[in-house]
């Protein structure tokens, strides 16, 4: 019996053993085939560069399936999206079916896990993803006869989904929306691609931040939510049996089902947060809950219910509704002596299904006392397309004395004044419109005096006093007096239009009279943020810094400013006067006088960003007496265009147009520039320019070392950025001058100067004088090289048909072999520097086309999604709303091809102008060379 049991432990022994064996051995057998799988799906199916370090395999890790483990993969888009990283993970475990491995027909995958992942999703305004990255099938048509096909490598049998440890970015440009999840975890359990299968779902978000149109609605809260889900595959359709959701401290809860059987979305769903205690709505408020949120003592109920329920798509909108209800709740910081008390909210909202144009709100009560300082507001809206009939109070005062006492305040941030409201209006909006404001009641005050908050982030900011009244037709600001440590600020004036503005988004209308002692713009200038910021404030504050300002086009400004002093960038401004008009998305400035610069100008202009890629500045300027030397300090323009103003002195005056288009650092796109005008001066001096120091060498007219310019008047045209100089005559040290010629976009200079000199010195530079000449002969002197680098080409002189010109080549200075040295050194290095500008300018013309060729066809693809949206239109209403979006459609596309050209010239420009810096290099170190025979 012994020896049985013996031989039979020896034979379970070795059967486990070889168990063992297999599950070392199978994996390393069949990783080839998984691999050559994954590389095959990954390049056949996804328009993306897929990329990992290792693939593992055990049968341990997820028993009786195969585990398949994919080290460090990333998956990156391509051309738009090339940039930016879709997917990034640790790991990605793959379990699937053992024996679908073996039988080599198929690999059936039941298990994902993704181990630390980041992921983030792009949605671009004209509609492009960055994670639509599967490959389209380009076959159209179907054969008339059956063709047998090979079974597809890899089938989706999916029971079980894992997400460790997850970061995901989802930026929605066209909604100007950006959610920030972090460490999330998620399980999500059943037959997961099944027809009609029961789903557990449960996930942990440690942090979620959610911004829309730039304003922040979740910040960092923590979301668990546990959900069983019947899904419907087959009809698209999922239904919400048990669900509870906790954020923060809030937890509700829903039910119903959500339906998408094609473009439209059907959805009926209740939703409720019953009971809870008042301190969970306040732990989704940020600034209370960043603030020692665990020792807050609160009391009082709160309860939420709504609905959604109808249908979502381009033209309808479903309907929904809220009731909340807050009662006798109040909350007290640890530590500090006072409280908010009494609060009671009793609010419903209800939309029904459509356009979204009718909705009623009520706000039946809404009481709260800030350290007994009691505040009520009461309010009910019944809006519908046709008409607004609203009805509100606002009384109560708010102690910023007290505001410390009862809310936490970050370090170095103090609010101190007293504000004081008592607004009633009743009535009709139609009644407004009509001008028949006795039918429509509105009146009373809202006060703010002795106003001061200080923080770290701005300078300490003072209002002194603020009184606005309100009546039907306008309210009135009657007085605005505030003040930071080094600026003033006075402000009356009348608001039109308000509850038009408010309710129905129409355009509010304003005089206001602006008056200021001085104003330091610098002092507005804060620091930049810390860098300890998330991925979120990141995209928010890459999103804010890209974009131009904006005038908003349902406004209609006018700004009657008395300024006495303005500083900004250690420009001083003094006796700013004149008008400022904001209308339609444009900024205009009208006969706006100003002293600056030593002198006075009188500006008329406008700027517009209705077009946010390509924002356009048209501004004339009539200025005079503006000093030389602080001109060229002030504006970076001066030191682009005319860089020899370095070297000049004295006053100069001007009468000036120009237009541009303005990149994101509201900065000239130097290519789009356009502009004439003139520039006169009485006297302008100029010291240790090369230029007239080499003249006064050659000519040994020393005069022109340093001279100084009589009575010039040079008029000028701009196109492109590429500038004419009409010939123009004027005196330098006593002698009669003729200046012209050309400057180009890239900096380089063609100018012609002809001098009235004396002969001797005329003799100086030219190879032969007759004798017969006269006591003055013309001689022209050639200028090129560029702006930063401008070169005496050549003398020259049509004194006889004979007379040659005779250049300022080094060449000259050699004799014999020296002389043939020089020259091919310096035609060689000539060869070099023309071909690497050649290069460079292919290169440039190659950007240039490619962005156009990719606007034109965003265009065309624009023009493709209206016009299918129009042929899917089913009647007169919805085939004009497809009209408009088709509209809108292409005028976005429009303008991001604009944006494209935009850039690519700005690109185009650097190439070629780092191009003719190198090439410059080349010749300078030719000459070196030659110098050195």
């Amino acid at each position: 019996m012994s020896k049985i049991l013996i031989k039979s432990l020896k034979i379970f022994a070795i059967i486990i053993v070889s168990i063992i064996a297999l599950m070392f051995i199978i994996p390393l057998a069949f990783k080839g085939k998984i691999i050559k799988v994954a590389n095959e799906q990954a390049n056949n199916n996804l328009n993306a560069v897929v990329k990992f370090s290792d693939i593992s395999l055990s049968l341990f890790r997820d028993f009786p399936n195969l585990s398949i483990r994919i080290k460090e993969i990333s998956i990156v888009g391509k051309d738009t999206f090339a940039t930016d990283t879709l997917f990034d993970s640790k790991y990605v475990d793959l379990g699937v079916n053992l024996m679908s491995v073996i039988s080599g027909n198929e690999i059936k995958l039941k298990t994902i896990a993704l181990i630390q992942p980041k992921i983030k999703v792009i949605f671009l305004e004209n509609g492009k993803t960055n994670y639509d990255i599967t490959i389209s099938d380009t076959t159209a048509t179907t054969p008339e006869t059956p063709v047998e096909t090979e079974e597809a490598p890899m089938k989706i049998n999916l029971k079980k989904v894992i997400i460790e440890k997850g970061n995901i970015i989802y930026d929605d440009k066209s909604l100007a929306m950006v959610a920030d999840i972090q460490n999330m975890n998620l399980e999500l359990k059943g037959d997961i691609v099944g027809d009609l299968s029961n789903l557990d779902l449960k996930t942990v978000i440690e942090k979620l931040t959610v911004d829309y149109d730039g304003v922040r609605y979740l910040s960092k809260v923590k979301v668990d939510y546990k959900a069983n889900i019947i899904s419907d595959l087959k009809n698209w359709k999922f239904s919400f049996a048990e669900n509870n959701l906790t954020m923060n401290e809030l937890a509700m809860s829903f039910d119903g089902f959500v339906e998408m059987p094609d473009t439209n979305i059907y959805s009926d769903i209740k939703f409720s947060a019953s009971k809870n205690d008042f301190k969970a709505v306040l732990s989704l408020i940020p600034a209370v809950y960043a603030k020692d949120f665990e020792g807050v003592k609160t009391s009082g109920i709160f309860s939420m219910t709504g609905y959604v329920k109808g249908n979502y798509n381009d033209y309808s909108m479903p309907a929904f509704g809220i009731d909340l209800i807050v009662e006798n709740a109040r909350f007290q910081y640890p530590d500090l002596p006072k409280s908010v008390e009494n609060i009671n909210i009793k609010m419903k909202v209800d939309a029904e299904e459509g356009t979204g144009d009718n909705m009623i709100i009520d706000i039946k009560k809404a009481h709260f006392e800030i350290a007994k300082n009691p505040i009520d507001i009461i309010f009910y809206a019944k809006m519908t397309l046709a008409d607004i009939d609203m009805n509100g109070k606002i009384a109560g005062k708010i102690d910023f004395n007290s505001i410390a006492d009862v809310i936490p305040l970050d370090e170095g941030m103090s609010v101190k004044g007293i504000a004081q409201a008592d607004i009633k209006f009743k009535g009709k909006m139609s009644d407004i419109d009509n001008g028949n404001y006795d039918k429509f009641y509105a009146e009373g005050n809202l006060n703010l005096s002795k106003f001061e908050y200080i923080s770290p982030d701005m300078p300490k900011f003072i209002i002194n006093t603020a009184d606005m009244f309100f009546s039907p037709q306008f309210v009135d600001l009657k007085t605005f007096d505030a003040k930071t440590p080094k600026s003033d600020f006075q402000l009356n004036g009348k608001i039109y239009n308000v509850f038009a503005y408010v309710f129905k988004n129409e355009l509010l209308k304003a005089d206001f009279n602006f008056s200021s002692n001085n104003i330091d713009v610098d002092e507005f200038m804060g620091e930049s943020t810390s860098s300890t910021t998330t991925e979120t404030d990141k995209t928010a504050t890459e999103t804010a810094s890209s974009e131009p300002i904006q005038i908003p086009e349902n406004i209609d400004f006018t700004l009657n400013s008395n300024l006495k002093k303005v500083k900004y960038d250690n420009l001083e401004i003094t006796n700013i006067k004149g008008k400022i008009i904001a209308k339609n998305g444009i900024a205009k400035l009208e006969k706006i006088f100003m002293e600056l610069l030593g002198g006075s100008t009188e500006m008329n202009g406008s700027y517009t960003a209705v077009n946010k890629s390509e924002p356009k500045a048209d501004f004339s300027l009539l200025f005079k007496n503006f000093d030389i030397p602080t001109l060229y300090k002030s504006f970076v323009t001066i030191k682009k265009f005319t860089p020899i103003a370095e070297y000049c002195s004295g006053k100069i005056n001007g009468n000036i147009s120009l237009q541009t288009v303005l990149d994101n650092e509201m900065m000239p796109v130097y290519n789009t520039l356009d502009s004439k005008g003139t520039f006169s001066s009485d006297n302008i001096g100029i010291k240790n320019n090369k230029i007239f120091n080499a003249i006064a060498d050659k000519t040994k007219y020393k005069e022109f070392a340093d001279p100084v310019l009589k009575d010039v008047e040079i008029s000028y045209t701009m196109d492109d950025g590429n500038i004419t100089i009409k010939p123009t005559n004027f005196k330098i040290a006593g002698i009669k001058t003729t200046f012209g010629g050309n400057q180009k976009i890239d900096g380089a200079i063609d100018y012609k100067t002809d001098l009235e000199l004396p002969s001797k010195f005329a003799a100086n530079v030219l190879s032969k004088i007759p004798g017969d000449s006269p006591a003055n002969i013309s001689v022209s002197v050639k200028i090129g090289g560029t702006v930063d680098n401008p070169k005496i080409t050549g003398f020259g002189s049509n004194l006889t048909d004979n007379l040659k010109d005779k250049t300022l080549d080094v060449i000259e200075k050699y004799t014999g072999v020296d002389k043939e040295k020089a020259k091919e050194i310096l035609e060689s290095a000539q060869k070099k520097a023309d071909a690497l500008i050649l290069e460079a300018k292919n290169q440039a013309d190659k950007i240039r086309k490619e962005a156009d060729n990719a606007g034109k066809l965003l265009i065309s693809e624009a023009k493709k999604q209206g016009d299918k949206l129009i042929s899917q239109a089913t009647n007169p209403i919805t085939k004009k709303a497809a009209q408009l979006t088709a509209d809108k459609l292409v005028k976005e596309a429009e303008d991001k091809a604009k944006a494209l050209n935009v850039e690519a010239d700005k690109k185009a420009t650097q190439l070629t102008d780092k191009a003719k810096l190198e090439a410059d290099k080349i010749i300078e170190s030719a000459n070196q060379q030659v110098e050195k025979l």
